[in-house]
């Protein structure tokens, strides 16, 4: 089975910035002179004609714009026009905007008073109007628009991480922010386009801290319905599911929970296969926590994202070291349903689909090590299905009698099966290439 990450092909996505917290330049490479191409030279004399020899460049420390110059078409009148990144006397950092002529560039405007180093720069195709600049600075992050030769400013936010993406589907960019208050207590707000106006949410009080965050994006839930999704670490060993829409006009939050049938601790309900895991502390609302550091995604590659469930008795604790089997539940607008089971090995990066009849006649343990699963059966404790994954510069012999069923870059994964097609736990070898999820 192929690989359907929230940040497939599928989705429409653009995941473009990183935190705050980014490895300083390495020292002895910003002492040497830059190397310019000849079209950086000639933007390099004109910006020396307009404001003398004595500023530094700068440049974007993230991100694939990462030039003291970089060239977009600001107005969309077909022609680029450069932007430069400077300061001048380790001042503020500016920006000077050039046009092209037909020998040189010349400057025509330049705008001041920027603190802090460039995080990173990129383009946002936020409303009717075009490309908007979306800079990310050390603790904010601004959104310029180039119009009548001057960039003006048309939002500013402090901000831990931005994300620019498409959450409705619309082919136009939100930005999504991420930041911290004063009380320390983090916040989202979305960014968007109405017209020809740039808009935003108000602020939406989340528990992901940005650090946290392992898995960001944005996709469908269920029939065009978008949605932006993180997922993040809340506590050791915990993980939670937060989404985000864009609604009249506004930002709304969703759990996992919002879209199961019923909110209050399932502990005896009869459905056998899902046991609804309520985690306390965080308000009124269930909230679904779990110990599998696994995100959304669209596992079965229908377009839709489906939000990962655990199967258990009790509730998500810290540092938990038990592996619990998983569901993917999709929402069709009325309830959610599985449409995946199995298990996650984190640790070696992925999935394991198994049959639903599974769930609570087999348990799954570490083998000899993180790299290995054992599953056994529950009444028994006979070994039912064994998983290695084992480096491609070790030795493979030992493993020769093993059904070689997958392989990455680094890693080939062997299965042994320990049932004969008559047991209930039979698992066809043809169809244990495809039980593998590379996350």
């Amino acid at each position: 089975m192929k690989k359907f990450l929230i940040t497939a092909a599928s989705l429409i996505l653009c995941f473009v910035f990183s935190g705050c917290n980014v490895l300083e330049m390495d020292t002895e490479a910003l002492m040497k002179p830059p190397v310019f191409t000849a079209e950086q030279e000639k933007l390099n004399a004109a910006l020396t004609e307009v404001i003398g020899e004595s500023y530094v460049l700068r440049y974007p420390k993230t991100g694939e714009l990462n030039s003291a110059f970089i060239f977009k078409d600001l107005d969309g009148d077909g022609t680029e026009e450069a932007m430069a990144f400077y300061s001048v006397y380790d001042e503020s950092t500016r920006i000077n905007v050039l046009k092209k002529t037909e020998e040189s560039w010349v400057s025509v405007y330049e705008a001041a008073g920027f603190y802090g180093d460039i995080e990173s720069v990129n383009f946002a195709e936020i409303d009717e109007k075009g490309s908007d600049v979306v800079i990310k600075w050390e603790q904010e992050v601004g959104i310029y628009r180039y119009e009548n030769e001057r960039l003006e400013k048309v939002h500013g936010d402090s901000c831990e991480g931005a994300e620019i993406t498409d959450i409705d589907g619309d082919g136009k960019n939100e930005v999504v922010i991420i930041s911290k208050n004063a009380m320390g207590r983090n916040s989202l707000k979305i960014v968007y386009g109405s017209g020809k106006e740039v808009l935003a949410t108000d602020d939406i009080s989340i528990h992901a801290d940005y650090p946290n965050i392992f898995a960001k994006g944005s996709g469908k839930i269920y029939d065009g319905k978008g949605m932006f999704f993180i997922d993040s670490e809340i506590s050791e060993g915990v993980y939670l599911t937060e989404m985000f829409a864009l609604e009249e006009n506004g930002a709304k939050r969703f759990f996992i929970s919002d879209f199961m049938e019923k909110e209050e601790d399932e502990s005896e309900s009869e459905n056998e296969g899902i046991v609804v895991v309520v985690g306390g502390g965080y308000g009124k609302r269930g909230i679904f926590l779990r110990n599998t550091k696994v995100p959304c995604m669209d596992i079965n590659g229908d377009g839709i994202i489906e939000m990962p469930v655990e199967l258990r008795e009790d509730y998500a604790q810290d540092k938990s070291s038990e592996i619990f089997f998983l569901q993917y539940m999709q929402y069709n607008g009325e309830k959610s349903e599985p449409v995946w089971n199995g298990v996650a090995n984190t640790e070696s990066g992925y999935l394991f689909t198994v049959p639903e009849s599974w769930n609570k006649k087999v348990s799954v343990q570490n083998g000899s090590s993180t790299d290995s699963f054992v599953f056994t059966n529950v009444k028994t404790g006979a070994a039912v299905l064994e998983i290695f994954a084992v480096s491609k510069n070790d030795y493979q012999d030992k493993y020769e009698d093993y059904i070689l069923a997958a392989e990455d870059e680094t890693k080939n994964y062997y299965v042994k099966l320990a049932e004969g097609e008559e047991s209930e736990f039979y698992i066809a070898p043809e169809t244990i290439s495809e039980s593998f999820i590379f996350i």
